[in-house]
């Protein structure tokens, strides 16, 4: 009997991977393994002393990858501005230009909140509503639109999804935690691009059994745990949905 490939895909990552790695994916693995083993050689030959310069400047490489994903348009403004928040809060901190690292955090993290808040209600043409943005805790109804938008900031939310054309989303957990229920949605093409952010925070992800479950992206300091093949019937053909998935210092579980 042929070994079933799906079988030998690895359910958790930690920093080095998702289930599926996207081109993208393994072209910044290959610079990062590239510039520490090109490091390590250096401090071998005393030419440079490696492990210094990376304790001082790694907070910059948080700012490097929010910076991209703004560019790319991946990931929320609120989420990527956060993570470059901390990345810039820490990089002063390790150069000693400022002291203490919350007192300066939590006023931007409001800013941020603030201008998150600002931006969506602006892009969206229907009128805000407090169950998709939550601050400090709360469960949402049933939802019944084709893009899911929803966050949760210092608290939890769940949202159960009822769409029968679902297309996707964007999702953000920072310092708290998502629940997202798709078991009621129905992808009626064969893609549905979901972006995730978790900064400091949870998200689980509830899928229906049929769908085939894509993840693209590099945990950082956290960690990404696909339940969904130990369910899934191989001779059963579904829908697509890609998680294109931010994770700095926290968790996403997708399961059925």
């Amino acid at each position: 009997m042929e070994p079933n490939p799906n079988n030998a895909q690895h359910n958790f990552q930690m920093h080095f991977g998702s289930r599926q790695k996207s081109v993208g994916g393994q072209v910044v693995m290959g610079i990062i393994f590239v510039i520490v083993g090109g490091g390590l050689l250096l401090d071998a030959f005393n030419i440079l002393e490696f492990w210094p310069l990376v304790s001082t400047w790694w907070p910059s490489a948080l700012m490097i990858i929010a910076l991209t994903k703004l560019a790319t348009r991946s990931g929320s403004l609120l989420g990527n501005g956060i993570l470059f928040a901390v990345g810039a809060l820490l990089q002063l901190g390790r150069l000693d230009i400022i002291d203490g690292f919350w007192h300066a955090f939590w006023p931007i993290v409001l800013i941020l909140i603030g201008v998150s808040m600002l931006v969506s209600r602006k892009k969206n043409s229907q009128p805000f509503a407090m169950n998709n943005e939550t601050f400090g805790g709360g469960e949402g109804l049933p939802y019944e639109q084709d893009r899911l938008t929803t966050s949760a900031i210092f608290g939890a939310s769940e949202t159960r999804v009822t769409s029968r054309n679902f297309q996707g989303g964007e999702i953000t957990a920072v310092f708290g935690g998502l629940e997202i229920d798709l078991r009621s949605a129905e992808i009626q093409g064969n893609l549905a691009v979901l972006k995730a952010m978790s900064v400091f925070g949870g998200i689980e992800l509830k899928v229906p059994p049929h769908w085939t479950i894509l993840v693209k992206g590099t945990p950082i300091l956290g960690g990404i745990e696909d339940k969904t093949n130990r369910f899934r019937d191989p001779n059963v053909i579904g829908p697509t949905l890609v998680l294109d998935a931010t994770v700095v210092f926290g968790g996403i579980e997708i399961g059925t």
